[in-house]
């Protein structure tokens, strides 16, 4: 008999257990579909510029909190598609704010979009996403 394994999250974006990660904590909200979060960026994550996020970082954070839909949905996707808009930058050690919106699902396809919004509510990205749905036994 095979026993499967579940291996040990260490998601870069979510895993508690990833030291070197961002430590996501994200939470879903069923009646609107959407995923939410916040968190402060240490210097460790700056970009060229001192004081301010990698662009990177952000783009990684808005896949998260749209992925934390789709788990929280049921659904085992994969990214197929990502596009993000910045509008400003963010500084490192001060709050953000993440939220995820559920957009529609077509056969296969789930779009969802995101925004990460500094302390006064200004948008520093916007972003939008297609994710690919895909069968669990297949990655086995």
């Amino acid at each position: 008999m095979k026993v499967l394994r579940k291996q040990k999250d260490l998601s870069f974006g979510t895993s508690p257990d990833n030291d070197q990660g961002l430590k996501l904590n994200l939470e879903f909200d069923e009646d609107t579909k959407t995923a939410y979060g916040e968190t402060t960026l240490a210097a460790h994550f700056q970009g060229h510029k001192a004081d301010r996020v990698h662009p990177g970082i952000i783009a990684l954070m808005l896949d998260e909190v749209m992925m934390k839909i789709n788990q929280s949905m049921n659904l085992e996707v994969q990214t197929g598609e990502f596009t993000v808009r910045y509008l400003q930058q963010a500084k490192t050690n001060e709050p953000v704010y993440l939220r995820g919106y559920f957009v529609k699902k077509n056969k296969k396809i789930i779009e969802n979009r995101a925004e990460l919004e500094d302390d006064i509510g200004k948008i520093i990205a916007r972003a939008k996403g297609k994710y690919i749905e895909i069968d669990p036994l297949d990655e086995a």
